[in-house]
């Protein structure tokens, strides 16, 4: 068994709950469910906490939803509002079964606990009552009742939390039940009655009901059933403050009050483990234990702290700021706990802890940082169970981590040797200016469903994504394929000394059967897609030198011939008025356009003309464009050639009265199928030193060609992406869109040729990633299904043979 350590007391993902202040919270192990006050604060918010999404809203209440909790085993959640009522929600369905309200005039309802063995709800109000609902004696109203409630609520009481009313009742099947004068305890406090609890107390049978009130006093009441409340106890609060919650744990009861002992106004408790936790109107949560000492103290909330509740994995805390913030906090004292291999938090820590490392590559003063990351890649693997070691790169460049998860030696229906996989990828990433960031890019930021952080789409969560079901597999003795990971340090600037290094360990790769990446997007939000090709691309750097200095032009201008000048004519001579490239023989040898590839754009424009909203590139709808011209559009991204003027500089102090020495260009060409690398660049290079032959000039010009990588096609109807096709489908219920990039990978057809192996390409992120750009991320669903893809794709090729 290998350890790796997840505990963490950070705040492991905050959600958003539109405009409004997080009133209230429940929680079973798969669903999240708030209340809030503001515009939209009569509806109540159900969150998926597998991937941290909205799921749906529950509407019904007409007013702030103030108090949430649930039956014990999960299936009815009870809701109270500021109109004065109570609805039972069935937590499969998300429909309300139960309408409930008082033949009184109760104010808002303040707090809500429901006894499971004897099936009655127990209810605090504004009006001071405690009033309680038994389901197995409910009485239900005469058609059209429930319009008493509102009638009450039109007298002057106040109102402690305003919400949105809504204009009509929704049309369900709603059970609609009145509570009896004879189920009321009038005046129960002098004050509202803000917290209800239930509990056992030592030497009493049955349960106990806990009560506090503006007033400050606890009181305590037994319960029978179908009897009315009976008083037993009043503890006297001994300070001048309202008691806001309670709870229980160990024999002590703990009180939050208003300016209480547990400093600051403490709006919420809850009881998690051995620990108690509180929230106050200061914006902290604290974890206390036995000896009633703090132990963790968190301010990540920007407002007051208003809810807690917990699972069996997060304490989740509510605020005025809006938001809700989920805490991953150790059971106990932090040990090091054993890897469950298919434990999703285990890859978000050690996706955590990577982010943190900017292995940023090109950059002299991060090459430590890029190494850190590097070795910490290589304990991943390890710790999973796969053997892992660095394989050094080029002089001063970063080096490449190699890992291999064996298959089982125990698989008896398979003959020969299993088949190899090797997995490419890149630890490294490109620079982040935090100043453009709404998170750090160096800290992984958890929000509304996403991932935030520099390499969480581009490319450490997907490669974490690869080695953790490879990892899981292996554990579950279901690995019938060898799976070898080739993870390079410098791909984000052109791959320096990666070929060279793979030739030097060739031994490692060559029986590689298939080659599998995950290093690009879908095209846009909702539909996975398959990558079947990249295109290439060749970087180059024009300079014009003049013998002079820099010159002034009041001076000088005139009179000699200008380096910048001379570039713009240059640059002028590259491209058409139609984009199309002015280079001799540029699109002699692109690969016609078959029948079969022509069909695979069909589904692509249909999806995108159905439902352009989900698409991030182009709006047919918008632009007016016809499904013809889309398809031209996509084809002129994806297999077509281009090229690209990135920028120009000058030497000098950059001011508009000199002359510059020098003058720079980057210009680009994305490559396609079938164009020869060689052939292009010399074209390239012939056509620049004739353009700039026919200048009058004295000035001299440089080619520099810096970075080239050849296109990549695959082969849709493989064996390989076929059974891409169906891990994808599988997992996301639907075939892929089978899609082009037009960027670039610098090793994938290298390795192809090399290997002589099929590369598959299976893009995990969406669209809108932000890849390169200001807050990158990826979707925590498109993550976590990523894993199960690939761990599907893995799976299936148990019945392929070798080649």
């Amino acid at each position: 068994m290998h350890t790796l350590n997840s505990n963490s007391s950070s705040c492991l993902h905050t959600l958003t709950q539109d405009e409004d202040s997080v009133l209230s919270l429940a929680a079973t192990e798969k669903l999240l469910f708030s209340g809030g006050q503001g515009a939209h604060g009569s509806d109540i918010h159900v969150w998926d906490l597998e991937h941290f999404r909205l799921k749906t809203n529950l509407k019904g209440h007409l007013g702030s939803i103030l108090c949430l909790t649930l039956r014990d085993d999960g299936k009815w959640l009870f809701s109270s509002s500021g109109d004065g009522t109570v609805r039972v929600w069935d937590t499969e369905t998300f429909k309300c079964i139960y309408h409930i309200h008082s033949s009184q005039d109760v104010g808002d309802v303040f707090s809500i606990v429901f006894s499971s063995s004897l099936s009655t709800l127990y209810i605090g109000c504004q009006n001071t009552s405690i009033q309680w609902f038994d389901f197995s004696d409910a009485r239900q109203d005469v058609p059209h009742s429930h319009n008493i409630t509102h009638t009450l609520r039109s007298h002057n009481t106040p109102q402690f939390f305003q919400g949105r009313a809504n204009t009509k009742e929704l049309e369900e099947q709603v059970t609609r039940c009145s509570i009896p004068d004879s189920s009321i305890y009038q005046n129960s406090h002098f004050g509202y009655v803000y917290c209800l609890l239930l509990g056992k107390v030592p030497n009493v049978e049955g349960e106990i009901l806990f009560s506090g009130s503006g007033e400050g006093d606890i009181k305590l009441w037994k319960l029978q059933k179908g009897k009315p409340i009976e008083p037993w106890k009043t503890l006297k609060a001994g300070v001048d403050a309202s008691t806001l919650t309670l709870a229980l744990h160990d024999g002590f009861l703990f009180c939050g009050s208003q300016g209480g002992n547990i400093k600051d106004d403490v709006l919420a408790l809850v009881v998690r483990g051995s620990q108690v936790y509180s929230a106050s109107a200061d914006g902290v949560v604290k974890q206390w234990n036995r000896s009633f000492e703090p132990l963790q103290t968190w301010n990540d909330h920007s407002g007051s702290v208003l809810s807690l509740t917990s699972t069996q994995d997060y304490l989740i805390s509510g605020g005025s700021d809006k938001l809700i913030k989920l805490w991953a906090i150790a059971k106990g004292n932090p040990q090091p706990e054993s890897v469950d291999s298919a434990a999703e938090d285990v890859m978000l820590y050690a996706l955590e802890k990577w982010i943190s490392m900017p292995t940023v590559s090109g950059v002299p003063a991060q090459l430590e940082e890029c190494r850190r990351g590097a070795k910490f890649l290589k304990a991943v693997l390890q710790q999973l169970g796969a053997e892992s070691r660095l394989i050094p790169g080029a002089p001063g460049h970063n080096p490449l981590v190699y890992g291999q998860f064996s298959a089982r030696a125990d698989n008896p229906d398979k003959q020969g040797r299993p088949l190899n996989v090797l997995v490419y990828g890149h630890y490294d990433v490109i620079a982040a200016d935090i100043k453009k960031w709404d998170h750090p890019p160096f800290k992984l930021t958890g929000k509304d469903g996403y991932l935030y952080g520099r390499g969480a789409s581009d490319n450490k969560g997907p490669i974490l994504a690869c080695i953790f079901a490879a990892s899981e597999l292996q554990e579950q003795q279901q690995l019938d394929v060898n799976v070898k990971f080739l993870i390079e340090g410098e791909e984000e600037n052109g791959s320096v000394g990666f070929f060279q290094a793979v030739e030097q360990n060739i031994k490692l790769f060559e029986e590689a059967d298939v080659i599998l990446l995950s290093n690009s997007y879908w095209l846009g939000e909702d539909i996975p897609c398959l990558t079947y090709g990249l295109r290439g691309v060749i970087h180059s750097t024009l300079t014009i030198n003049s013998k002079n200095v820099d010159l002034h032009s009041g001076v000088d201008g005139g009179a000699v011939s200008e380096p910048l000048i001379d570039m713009v004519k240059v640059l002028s001579e590259l491209v058409n008025p139609d984009r199309t490239a002015k280079i001799p023989g540029f699109y002699d040898c692109i690969r016609p356009l078959t029948s079969h590839e022509d069909a695979l754009y069909d589904p692509i424009v249909e999806d995108m003309f159905n439902n352009p909203s989900g698409q991030r590139h182009w709006d047919p709808l918008a632009t007016g464009v016809t499904k013809e011209e889309l398809k031209k559009k996509l084809m002129a991204r994806w297999r077509n050639p281009s090229l690209t003027i990135h920028q120009v500089d000058v030497s000098g102090p950059k001011n508009r009265t000199v002359i510059p020495r020098s003058a720079k260009a980057s210009v680009s060409m994305r490559i396609v199928p079938d164009q020869e690398v060689t052939d292009i660049t010399k074209s390239f290079e012939e056509h620049v030193r004739n353009v700039f032959g026919q200048l009058d000039t004295e000035n001299e010009i440089e080619i520099d060609i810096k970075v080239v990588a050849d296109w990549w096609l695959g082969d849709t109807e493989d064996r390989f992406f076929m059974a891409a096709e169906s891990a994808i489908e599988q997992e996301w219920g639907q075939k892929p869109l089978y899609i082009r990039e037009g960027g670039s990978v610098p090793a994938i057809r290298w390795l192809e040729k090399r290997l002589k192996a099929t590369a598959v390409h299976i893009p995990m992120g969406q669209s809108s990633d932000q890849a390169h750009l200001n807050n990158e991320r990826i979707r925590l669903q498109n993550l976590n299904s990523g894993k199960r893809v690939i761990k599907a794709f893995l799976k299936g090729l148990r019945t392929l043979e070798t080649a």
